[in-house]
This record gives structure tokens, sequence and C-alpha cells, in this order.
């Protein structure tokens, strides 16, 4: 087994056991919704000058 292979199945292995559903997924969506907020955050800052 290549280093790739055994790289591949632990995350498998560790989203498969993760306590949130959908875990490969849902990290994704959590950091899509981070920079959302950010870029509104930033957006509402630099109106106030």
């Amino acid at each position: 087994m290549t280093q790739t292979a055994a790289a591949l199945e632990a995350y498998n292995a560790y989203w498969a056991n993760s306590f949130i559903p959908a875990g490969d997924i849902m990290w994704m969506v959590l950091i899509l919704v981070l920079a959302s907020i950010a870029l509104w955050q930033a957006r509402t800052f630099v109106s106030k000058f």
C-alpha cells in the first residue's frame, strides 16, 4: 500500500467515525458559511466609513 492509499484510508475512516452526520461534506459547508459571514462583516465594517 502506498502512502497516498494509506492516507486516503485513514481519512475515510476518520470521517466514517465522525460525530457529525455527513462529516466529509459538512466541514466544507462550515468553511463556506464562515467565509460568507466574514465577507458580510468586512462589508459592514467598510461601509461605516
